[in-house]
């Protein structure tokens, strides 16, 4: 078991990804399932609609963003159905899912303990405390 109970390898628990696409990386997942939380969107209004979200990091391209709709609804995160265009070919829609919601959920809890930790060294940083 791992904190509050939750059994290792539980969503709730996975701030692995954190680590993978965290810190200098594109944090793709938490800015699909960010914009999927408003409203189901088809991929390229994702696309558009990524410099909406501010994380660090460069703005993935276009093919990483498909790969990781792909990969989150393997994993049950995004769910999708094929919709008809007003005009142009129909359209993948994305929706999130409760594990979706759950999952952004542990990202913003990821995120918030590092920016405490981030704090916590820059109040180390100013408090002008010099050891030698």
């Amino acid at each position: 078991m791992g904190a509050g109970g939750k059994k290792r390898g539980d969503i709730l628990e996975d701030v692995g990804v954190y680590m993978r696409e965290g810190p200098g990386k594109r944090f793709i997942e938490p800015r699909l399932l960010f914009l999927l939380r408003s409203a189901p969107a088809h991929g390229y209004e994702l696309i558009r609609r990524m410099e909406e979200v501010p994380l660090p990091g460069p703005l993935p391209d276009t093919g990483a963003v498909y790969r990781a709709l792909r990969r989150m609804e393997e994993e049950g995160l995004v769910s999708s159905r094929w919709a008809d265009a007003a005009a142009g070919p129909r359209r993948k829609v994305y929706r999130i899912t409760p594990r979706g919601r759950r999952r952004l959920q542990v990202w913003a809890e990821a995120i918030r303990g590092r920016v405490m930790l981030l704090q916590r060294f820059l109040e180390l940083c100013s408090s002008g405390e010099e050891r030698g």
